[in-house]
């Protein structure tokens, strides 16, 4: 149904008197944007998503390598303090979203200028002119009007997509800063995990090595492949849980990931430190002697015992150093052949490592094994650094060298005793001098437990006027030697005495229970560490195994 013009509400015709009562250019304006208007509308939604998968398109491009094959220049190489490659998030990452962004605008930019304006407006712009000649008519100037309305499109279109793409870069940054802050989140719990470890497990690093000694935070690490030292092999800006070297190896960057398997050294001294070093409780033994007491034979029957414990299955040892296994080789070879071991001439020794484990827990020992000399003066004494370290003390008792036992004895019975190359120097004598050095250099001795170990028993038991070796505690005190126990009571924590003949441990013929008994020293310092063995495997030949022996009446335990 038609309506008159009387019918047509007034206020619609105000309205549209309103949008022509003004000069006739803007009248001319509106009419030109009402005409116009499907053209921009079109084109804005023609252009925008081309726009927008294009920025998207060259971005992954961006991100990708500028040439297959060929090394990436925008890659930063391996150097300065680490020979390693940076984690991708500690820096590269940025680089690349820079890189993408800015190839992105940059696409946009180029699609704005070189594809609408060049290659579509400007030869539009020019077609109507060919079309219709060389003079301006109003049918060309209509017809190029419209070329307005394309430009006017396309631009929104690129406006759009550029607004899209900046929400895109927004996005993305937030997700990355997410990621990044998780990793850095990553690189803090695993090295709380590292330092709760090493906390709760007491466990310290330390150097074995002669004029050394240090404590060792963290070791020097070498790479397996090309050598290569990493000073700072944990988490952080090269990786979490891993690194890649300038080599191209993988390295674990924790104790979760196996770090304690690759080579290491001392950031001090620069030497080989032990295999397994920060994996369980290091455990300080130095052995305390004057010159002949024995110490060395004592120290490779201690090795032979806790091997003949490996053997039933009651522990488990691992040499952390090849030239401990082969110079306790050859040790035994010498012995073997009725050959005696030569005394130690380092002016600082070098421990003997061991990795020992038992039911639940493993050990790291160091077992000092200093020469005589080095015991006999205060000033030597306080040169030996290790003794800071010390975790426990192995006392080696000669007590043919104390004056009160050989006055009990007969003169061929002295004859005997001299031909068993006595100390040096009295056992008290050396006692007191290590008991006040002791305590100045470790602050812990009322702490620290001692195993007291009667050395050369097979000489003793010769010697008709000295009472058997039994009790050994009582045996201190019966030859005149009692004040040393008592001090020993006094001044540690817990005393062990017992006696060992290195010789039948370890000599041309050894007996299996001296060869099993000499280990009980370091079986008990251990234990005081919460080290406990298993029960031996050990099958007779009726197929049973055999009842556990009762504590040997040699051994006696004074806390």
């Amino acid at each position: 149904m038609n309506m008159a013009p009387e019918d047509v509400p007034s206020e619609n015709l105000n309205d549209l008197g309103a949008l022509f009562s003004g000069p006739w250019w803007a009248s001319a304006v509106v009419v030109l944007l009402a005409i116009q208007m499907p053209v921009i509308v079109y084109n804005l939604l023609r252009s925008a998503p081309v726009a927008y998968v294009r920025f998207v398109s060259e971005s992954g491009r961006a991100l990708g390598p500028l040439k297959p094959g060929v090394a990436d220049p925008r890659l930063v190489a391996p150097g300065g303090a680490e020979p390693a490659y940076r984690s991708y998030w500690a820096g590269q990452a940025w680089q690349d979203a820079l890189a993408a962004a800015r190839a992105g605008l940059t696409e946009l930019w180029r699609r704005t200028v070189d594809v609408w304006v060049i290659d579509r407006l400007v030869p539009q712009w020019s077609s109507y002119r060919r079309s219709y000649g060389r003079r301006d008519t109003w049918e060309i100037i209509v017809l190029r009007a419209f070329v307005f309305g394309v430009a006017a499109g396309a631009l929104l279109g690129t406006l759009a997509a550029a607004l899209t793409a900046v929400v895109t870069l927004l996005v993305f940054a937030a997700l990355a800063g997410v990621a990044c802050l998780a990793l850095l989140l990553g690189v803090l719990a695993v090295r709380g995990m590292d330092n709760a470890r090493l906390a709760v497990g007491r466990i310290r690093m330390k150097c074995p090595h002669p004029g050394c000694y240090h404590s060792v935070a963290l070791p020097v690490y070498r790479c397996p492949r090309c050598r290569s030292q990493h000073h700072a092999l944990r988490p952080g800006r090269y990786g979490v849980l891993r690194r890649v070297c300038a080599c191209d190896q993988r390295l674990p960057t924790s104790f979760l990931t196996g770090r304690h398997r690759l080579d290491a050294e001392c950031p001090v001294c620069r030497l080989p430190l032990p295999d397994g070093l920060g994996s369980a409780r290091l455990v300080h033994v130095p052995l305390i002697g004057g010159t002949s007491a024995g110490k060395t034979m004592l120290v490779q029957a201690m090795v032979a015992g806790l091997l003949a414990r490996r053997d039933t299955g009651e522990l488990t040892i691992r040499w952390a150093r090849d030239e401990d296994r082969r110079e306790y080789e050859h040790g035994a070879s010498r012995l073997a052949s009725g050959s005696v071991l030569g005394k130690t001439t380092a002016v600082l020794p070098t421990a003997v490592m061991l990795n020992i484990g038992g039911r639940r827990r493993r050990r790291l020992l160091y077992l000092y094994d200093p020469r005589g000399e080095n015991i006999e003066s205060a000033q030597r004494l306080r040169e030996q650094e290790y003794l800071a370290h010390a975790d426990a003390v192995l006392l080696v008792v000669d007590a043919l060298a104390d004056p009160s036992v050989t006055a009990r004895l007969t003169s061929d019975e002295r004859d005997r005793a001299d031909a068993a190359s006595p100390a040096g120097e009295s056992p008290m004598d050396t006692y007191d001098r290590l008991t006040g050095e002791l305590s100045a250099m470790s602050g812990r001795r009322r702490r620290t437990p001692v195993a007291v170990v009667v050395t050369k028993r097979d000489v003793l038991h010769g010697l008709d006027s000295l009472p058997a070796v039994d009790d050994v505690a009582a045996w201190l005190r019966t030859v005149g030697l009692e004040n040393l126990v008592r001090g020993l009571e006094h001044d540690f924590g817990a005393c062990l005495f017992t006696s060992v003949s290195a010789w039948d441990a370890v000599g041309a013929r050894p007996k299996p229970a001296e060869r099993r008994r000499a280990a009980d020293p370091v079986l008990w310092l251990l234990g005081r560490t919460g080290l406990r063995t298993r029960k031996a495997r050990q099958v007779i030949a009726s197929g049973r195994i055999p009842p556990r022996s009762t504590t040997d009446p040699s051994v006696a335990e004074s806390s």
